[in-house]
């Protein structure tokens, strides 16, 4: 009886929450009773029923499909990793529940139009390869690569990102994340963008430019110091109580800086969304990920950093996970992570990425001439600086340096 239902895989399982009719209320499935008067043994009662009841006539219903949809959708229990879940009753081969937002689908669409009209054919709702994960917009770029788009607009754990990624990543996609917040636990976990939160009704039209924030990254290398191209070293921490301090280490630095960080940004990066998109379906944007953290690099310039650090090591992968969401306040996929398995709550900003450093001293020393070419020594007194003038002893130095050992 219980085979005339479409089982979720572990990437469409959340924390649903279910109702259950009888009771009138809704069950609470991290409790031993469900949160129910006496229901100590109500969750035996409810697995007894598989294989006997139809599913449809269990009493469980998803409440918030009743009250933003009116509808009767009935859920069964299913168990993952020692968690009781609930999940949509439908039947083989009918899509999933919509969890989606308006927001949500108006990047999907948004994106899949620019595909097509750039010449890259483009799907909604597409299985991976494997089957394990169900892409928002497949994009069938040059020469073989499929690129996923994923927009991902609710909090989540880096966790779960990194289990939802991985699950593309076997399956050969090229991910793109698009988060809009710029705390988001994903930025950096996966490979991602970031655009801004707007509402529906301006992402659908097309002429409207959605501007990509962060994300796309740049190779940069300079001396460290106040008239150099890197706007503060990257060895020295962000001091939030000091953010105009750059400091400056006076060493080289081979650095990934993000656009907006970069020497050359002047205000506007001008990269919208749909640009971006179609230069990654060409392959003119290569992903990149460097001590776990995760961007984007212009084709040009991933050639240079294959160059400089070799061919590309990809992390280990992660065993699959049921994927975690709180489903207490809304039936949507853009929902806050789950309280039972969150993550401790920590900024997820861009940041630079160092490739290689040298200090100052492993440099050769510019040595100071005068003008017949003839090297100039050092002052005798210590100060390190170079000294044309010989004191009472024959010796190289400075009048103030002698004056002040006086």
């Amino acid at each position: 009886m219980d085979n005339d239902l479409q089982i979720d895989s572990d990437e469409d399982l959340f924390r649903n929450p279910v109702y259950y009719e009888p009771a009138g209320r809704n069950l609470d499935l991290d409790r031993p009773d469900l949160g129910v008067p006496q229901g100590q043994d109500l969750l035996n009662v409810l697995l007894g029923m598989r294989g006997r009841v139809p599913v449809e006539k269990r009493g469980l219903i998803c409440p918030d499909c009743r009250d933003i949809r009116s509808r009767r959708v009935p859920m069964y229990l299913v168990q993952r990793d020692g968690v009781w879940l609930a999940s949509h009753y439908r039947k083989p081969g009918e899509r999933p529940i919509s969890h989606e937002s308006d927001e949500h689908l108006a990047r999907k669409d948004r994106v899949a139009k620019d595909s097509d009209d750039h010449g890259f054919r483009a799907d909604i709702e597409s299985l991976a390869s494997d089957g394990h994960a169900r892409l928002d917009v497949r994009i069938h770029g040059a020469n073989g690569i499929v690129l996923g788009y994923e927009p991902q607009l609710s909090p989540q754990t880096a966790r779960g990102m990194r289990a939802r990624e991985g699950f593309r990543r076997r399956g050969g996609i090229r991910s793109v994340w698009d988060f809009a917040d710029p705390d988001h636990a994903g930025i950096g976990t996966v490979p991602y963008v970031r655009t801004p939160n707007l509402p529906a009704s301006v992402i659908r039209v097309q002429k409207n430019p959605i501007p990509v924030r962060d994300g796309n990254f740049v190779l940069e290398e300079d001396r460290c110091k106040q008239d150099g191209k890197l706007t503060r070293c990257p060895l020295k921490p962000f001091d939030p109580e000091n953010p105009t301090d750059a400091g400056y280490c006076g060493g080289w630095h081979r650095v990934l800086v993000p656009v907006h960080q970069s020497s050359a940004f002047t205000g506007e990066s001008g990269l919208t969304l749909t640009q971006f998109i179609v230069e990654a379906a060409a392959g003119e944007r290569i992903p990149f990920q460097r001590d776990g953290h995760h961007g984007w690099l212009p084709a040009q310039q991933w050639q240079q950093y294959l160059d400089a650090n070799g061919p590309a090591v990809g992390e280990k992968d992660h065993q699959p996970s049921v994927r975690q969401g709180d489903r207490r306040d809304r039936c949507t996929e853009d929902r806050p992570a789950s309280e039972a398995r969150t993550e401790p709550k920590q900024r997820h900003g861009s940041r630079t990425i160092v490739l290689e450093s040298r200090n100052r001293e492993s440099e050769a020393a510019e040595v100071p001439v005068d003008a017949l070419g003839h090297a100039i020594p050092l002052c005798r007194f210590g100060c390190g600086q170079p000294a044309s003038l010989k004191g009472p002893e024959g010796l190289p130095e400075h009048y103030s340096c002698r004056k002040e050992l006086a």
